[in-house]
């Protein structure tokens, strides 16, 4: 993470729910990592997707 690139947004969403998005994290380059924690308690098994953006507005994504 440097001031020129690094990640800025981390969504997460689950794709079961009616309304998906569970959390949403901001993060600078004075965060040092891009990491966030969370706890979500789901009614049923369902799968969570993980959007990460970057300050150059690409995206990456991970699914469970």
């Amino acid at each position: 993470m440097v001031a020129d690139n690094y990640v800025s947004d981390i969504l997460v969403v689950a794709e079961g729910n009616p309304r998906p998005g569970l959390a949403t994290f901001h993060l600078t380059p004075l965060s040092g990592r891009a990491e966030a924690a969370t706890r979500i308690r789901m009614a049923a098994t369902q799968n969570i997707v993980v959007v990460a953006k970057t300050s150059q507005g690409q995206f990456f994504t991970e699914h469970d």
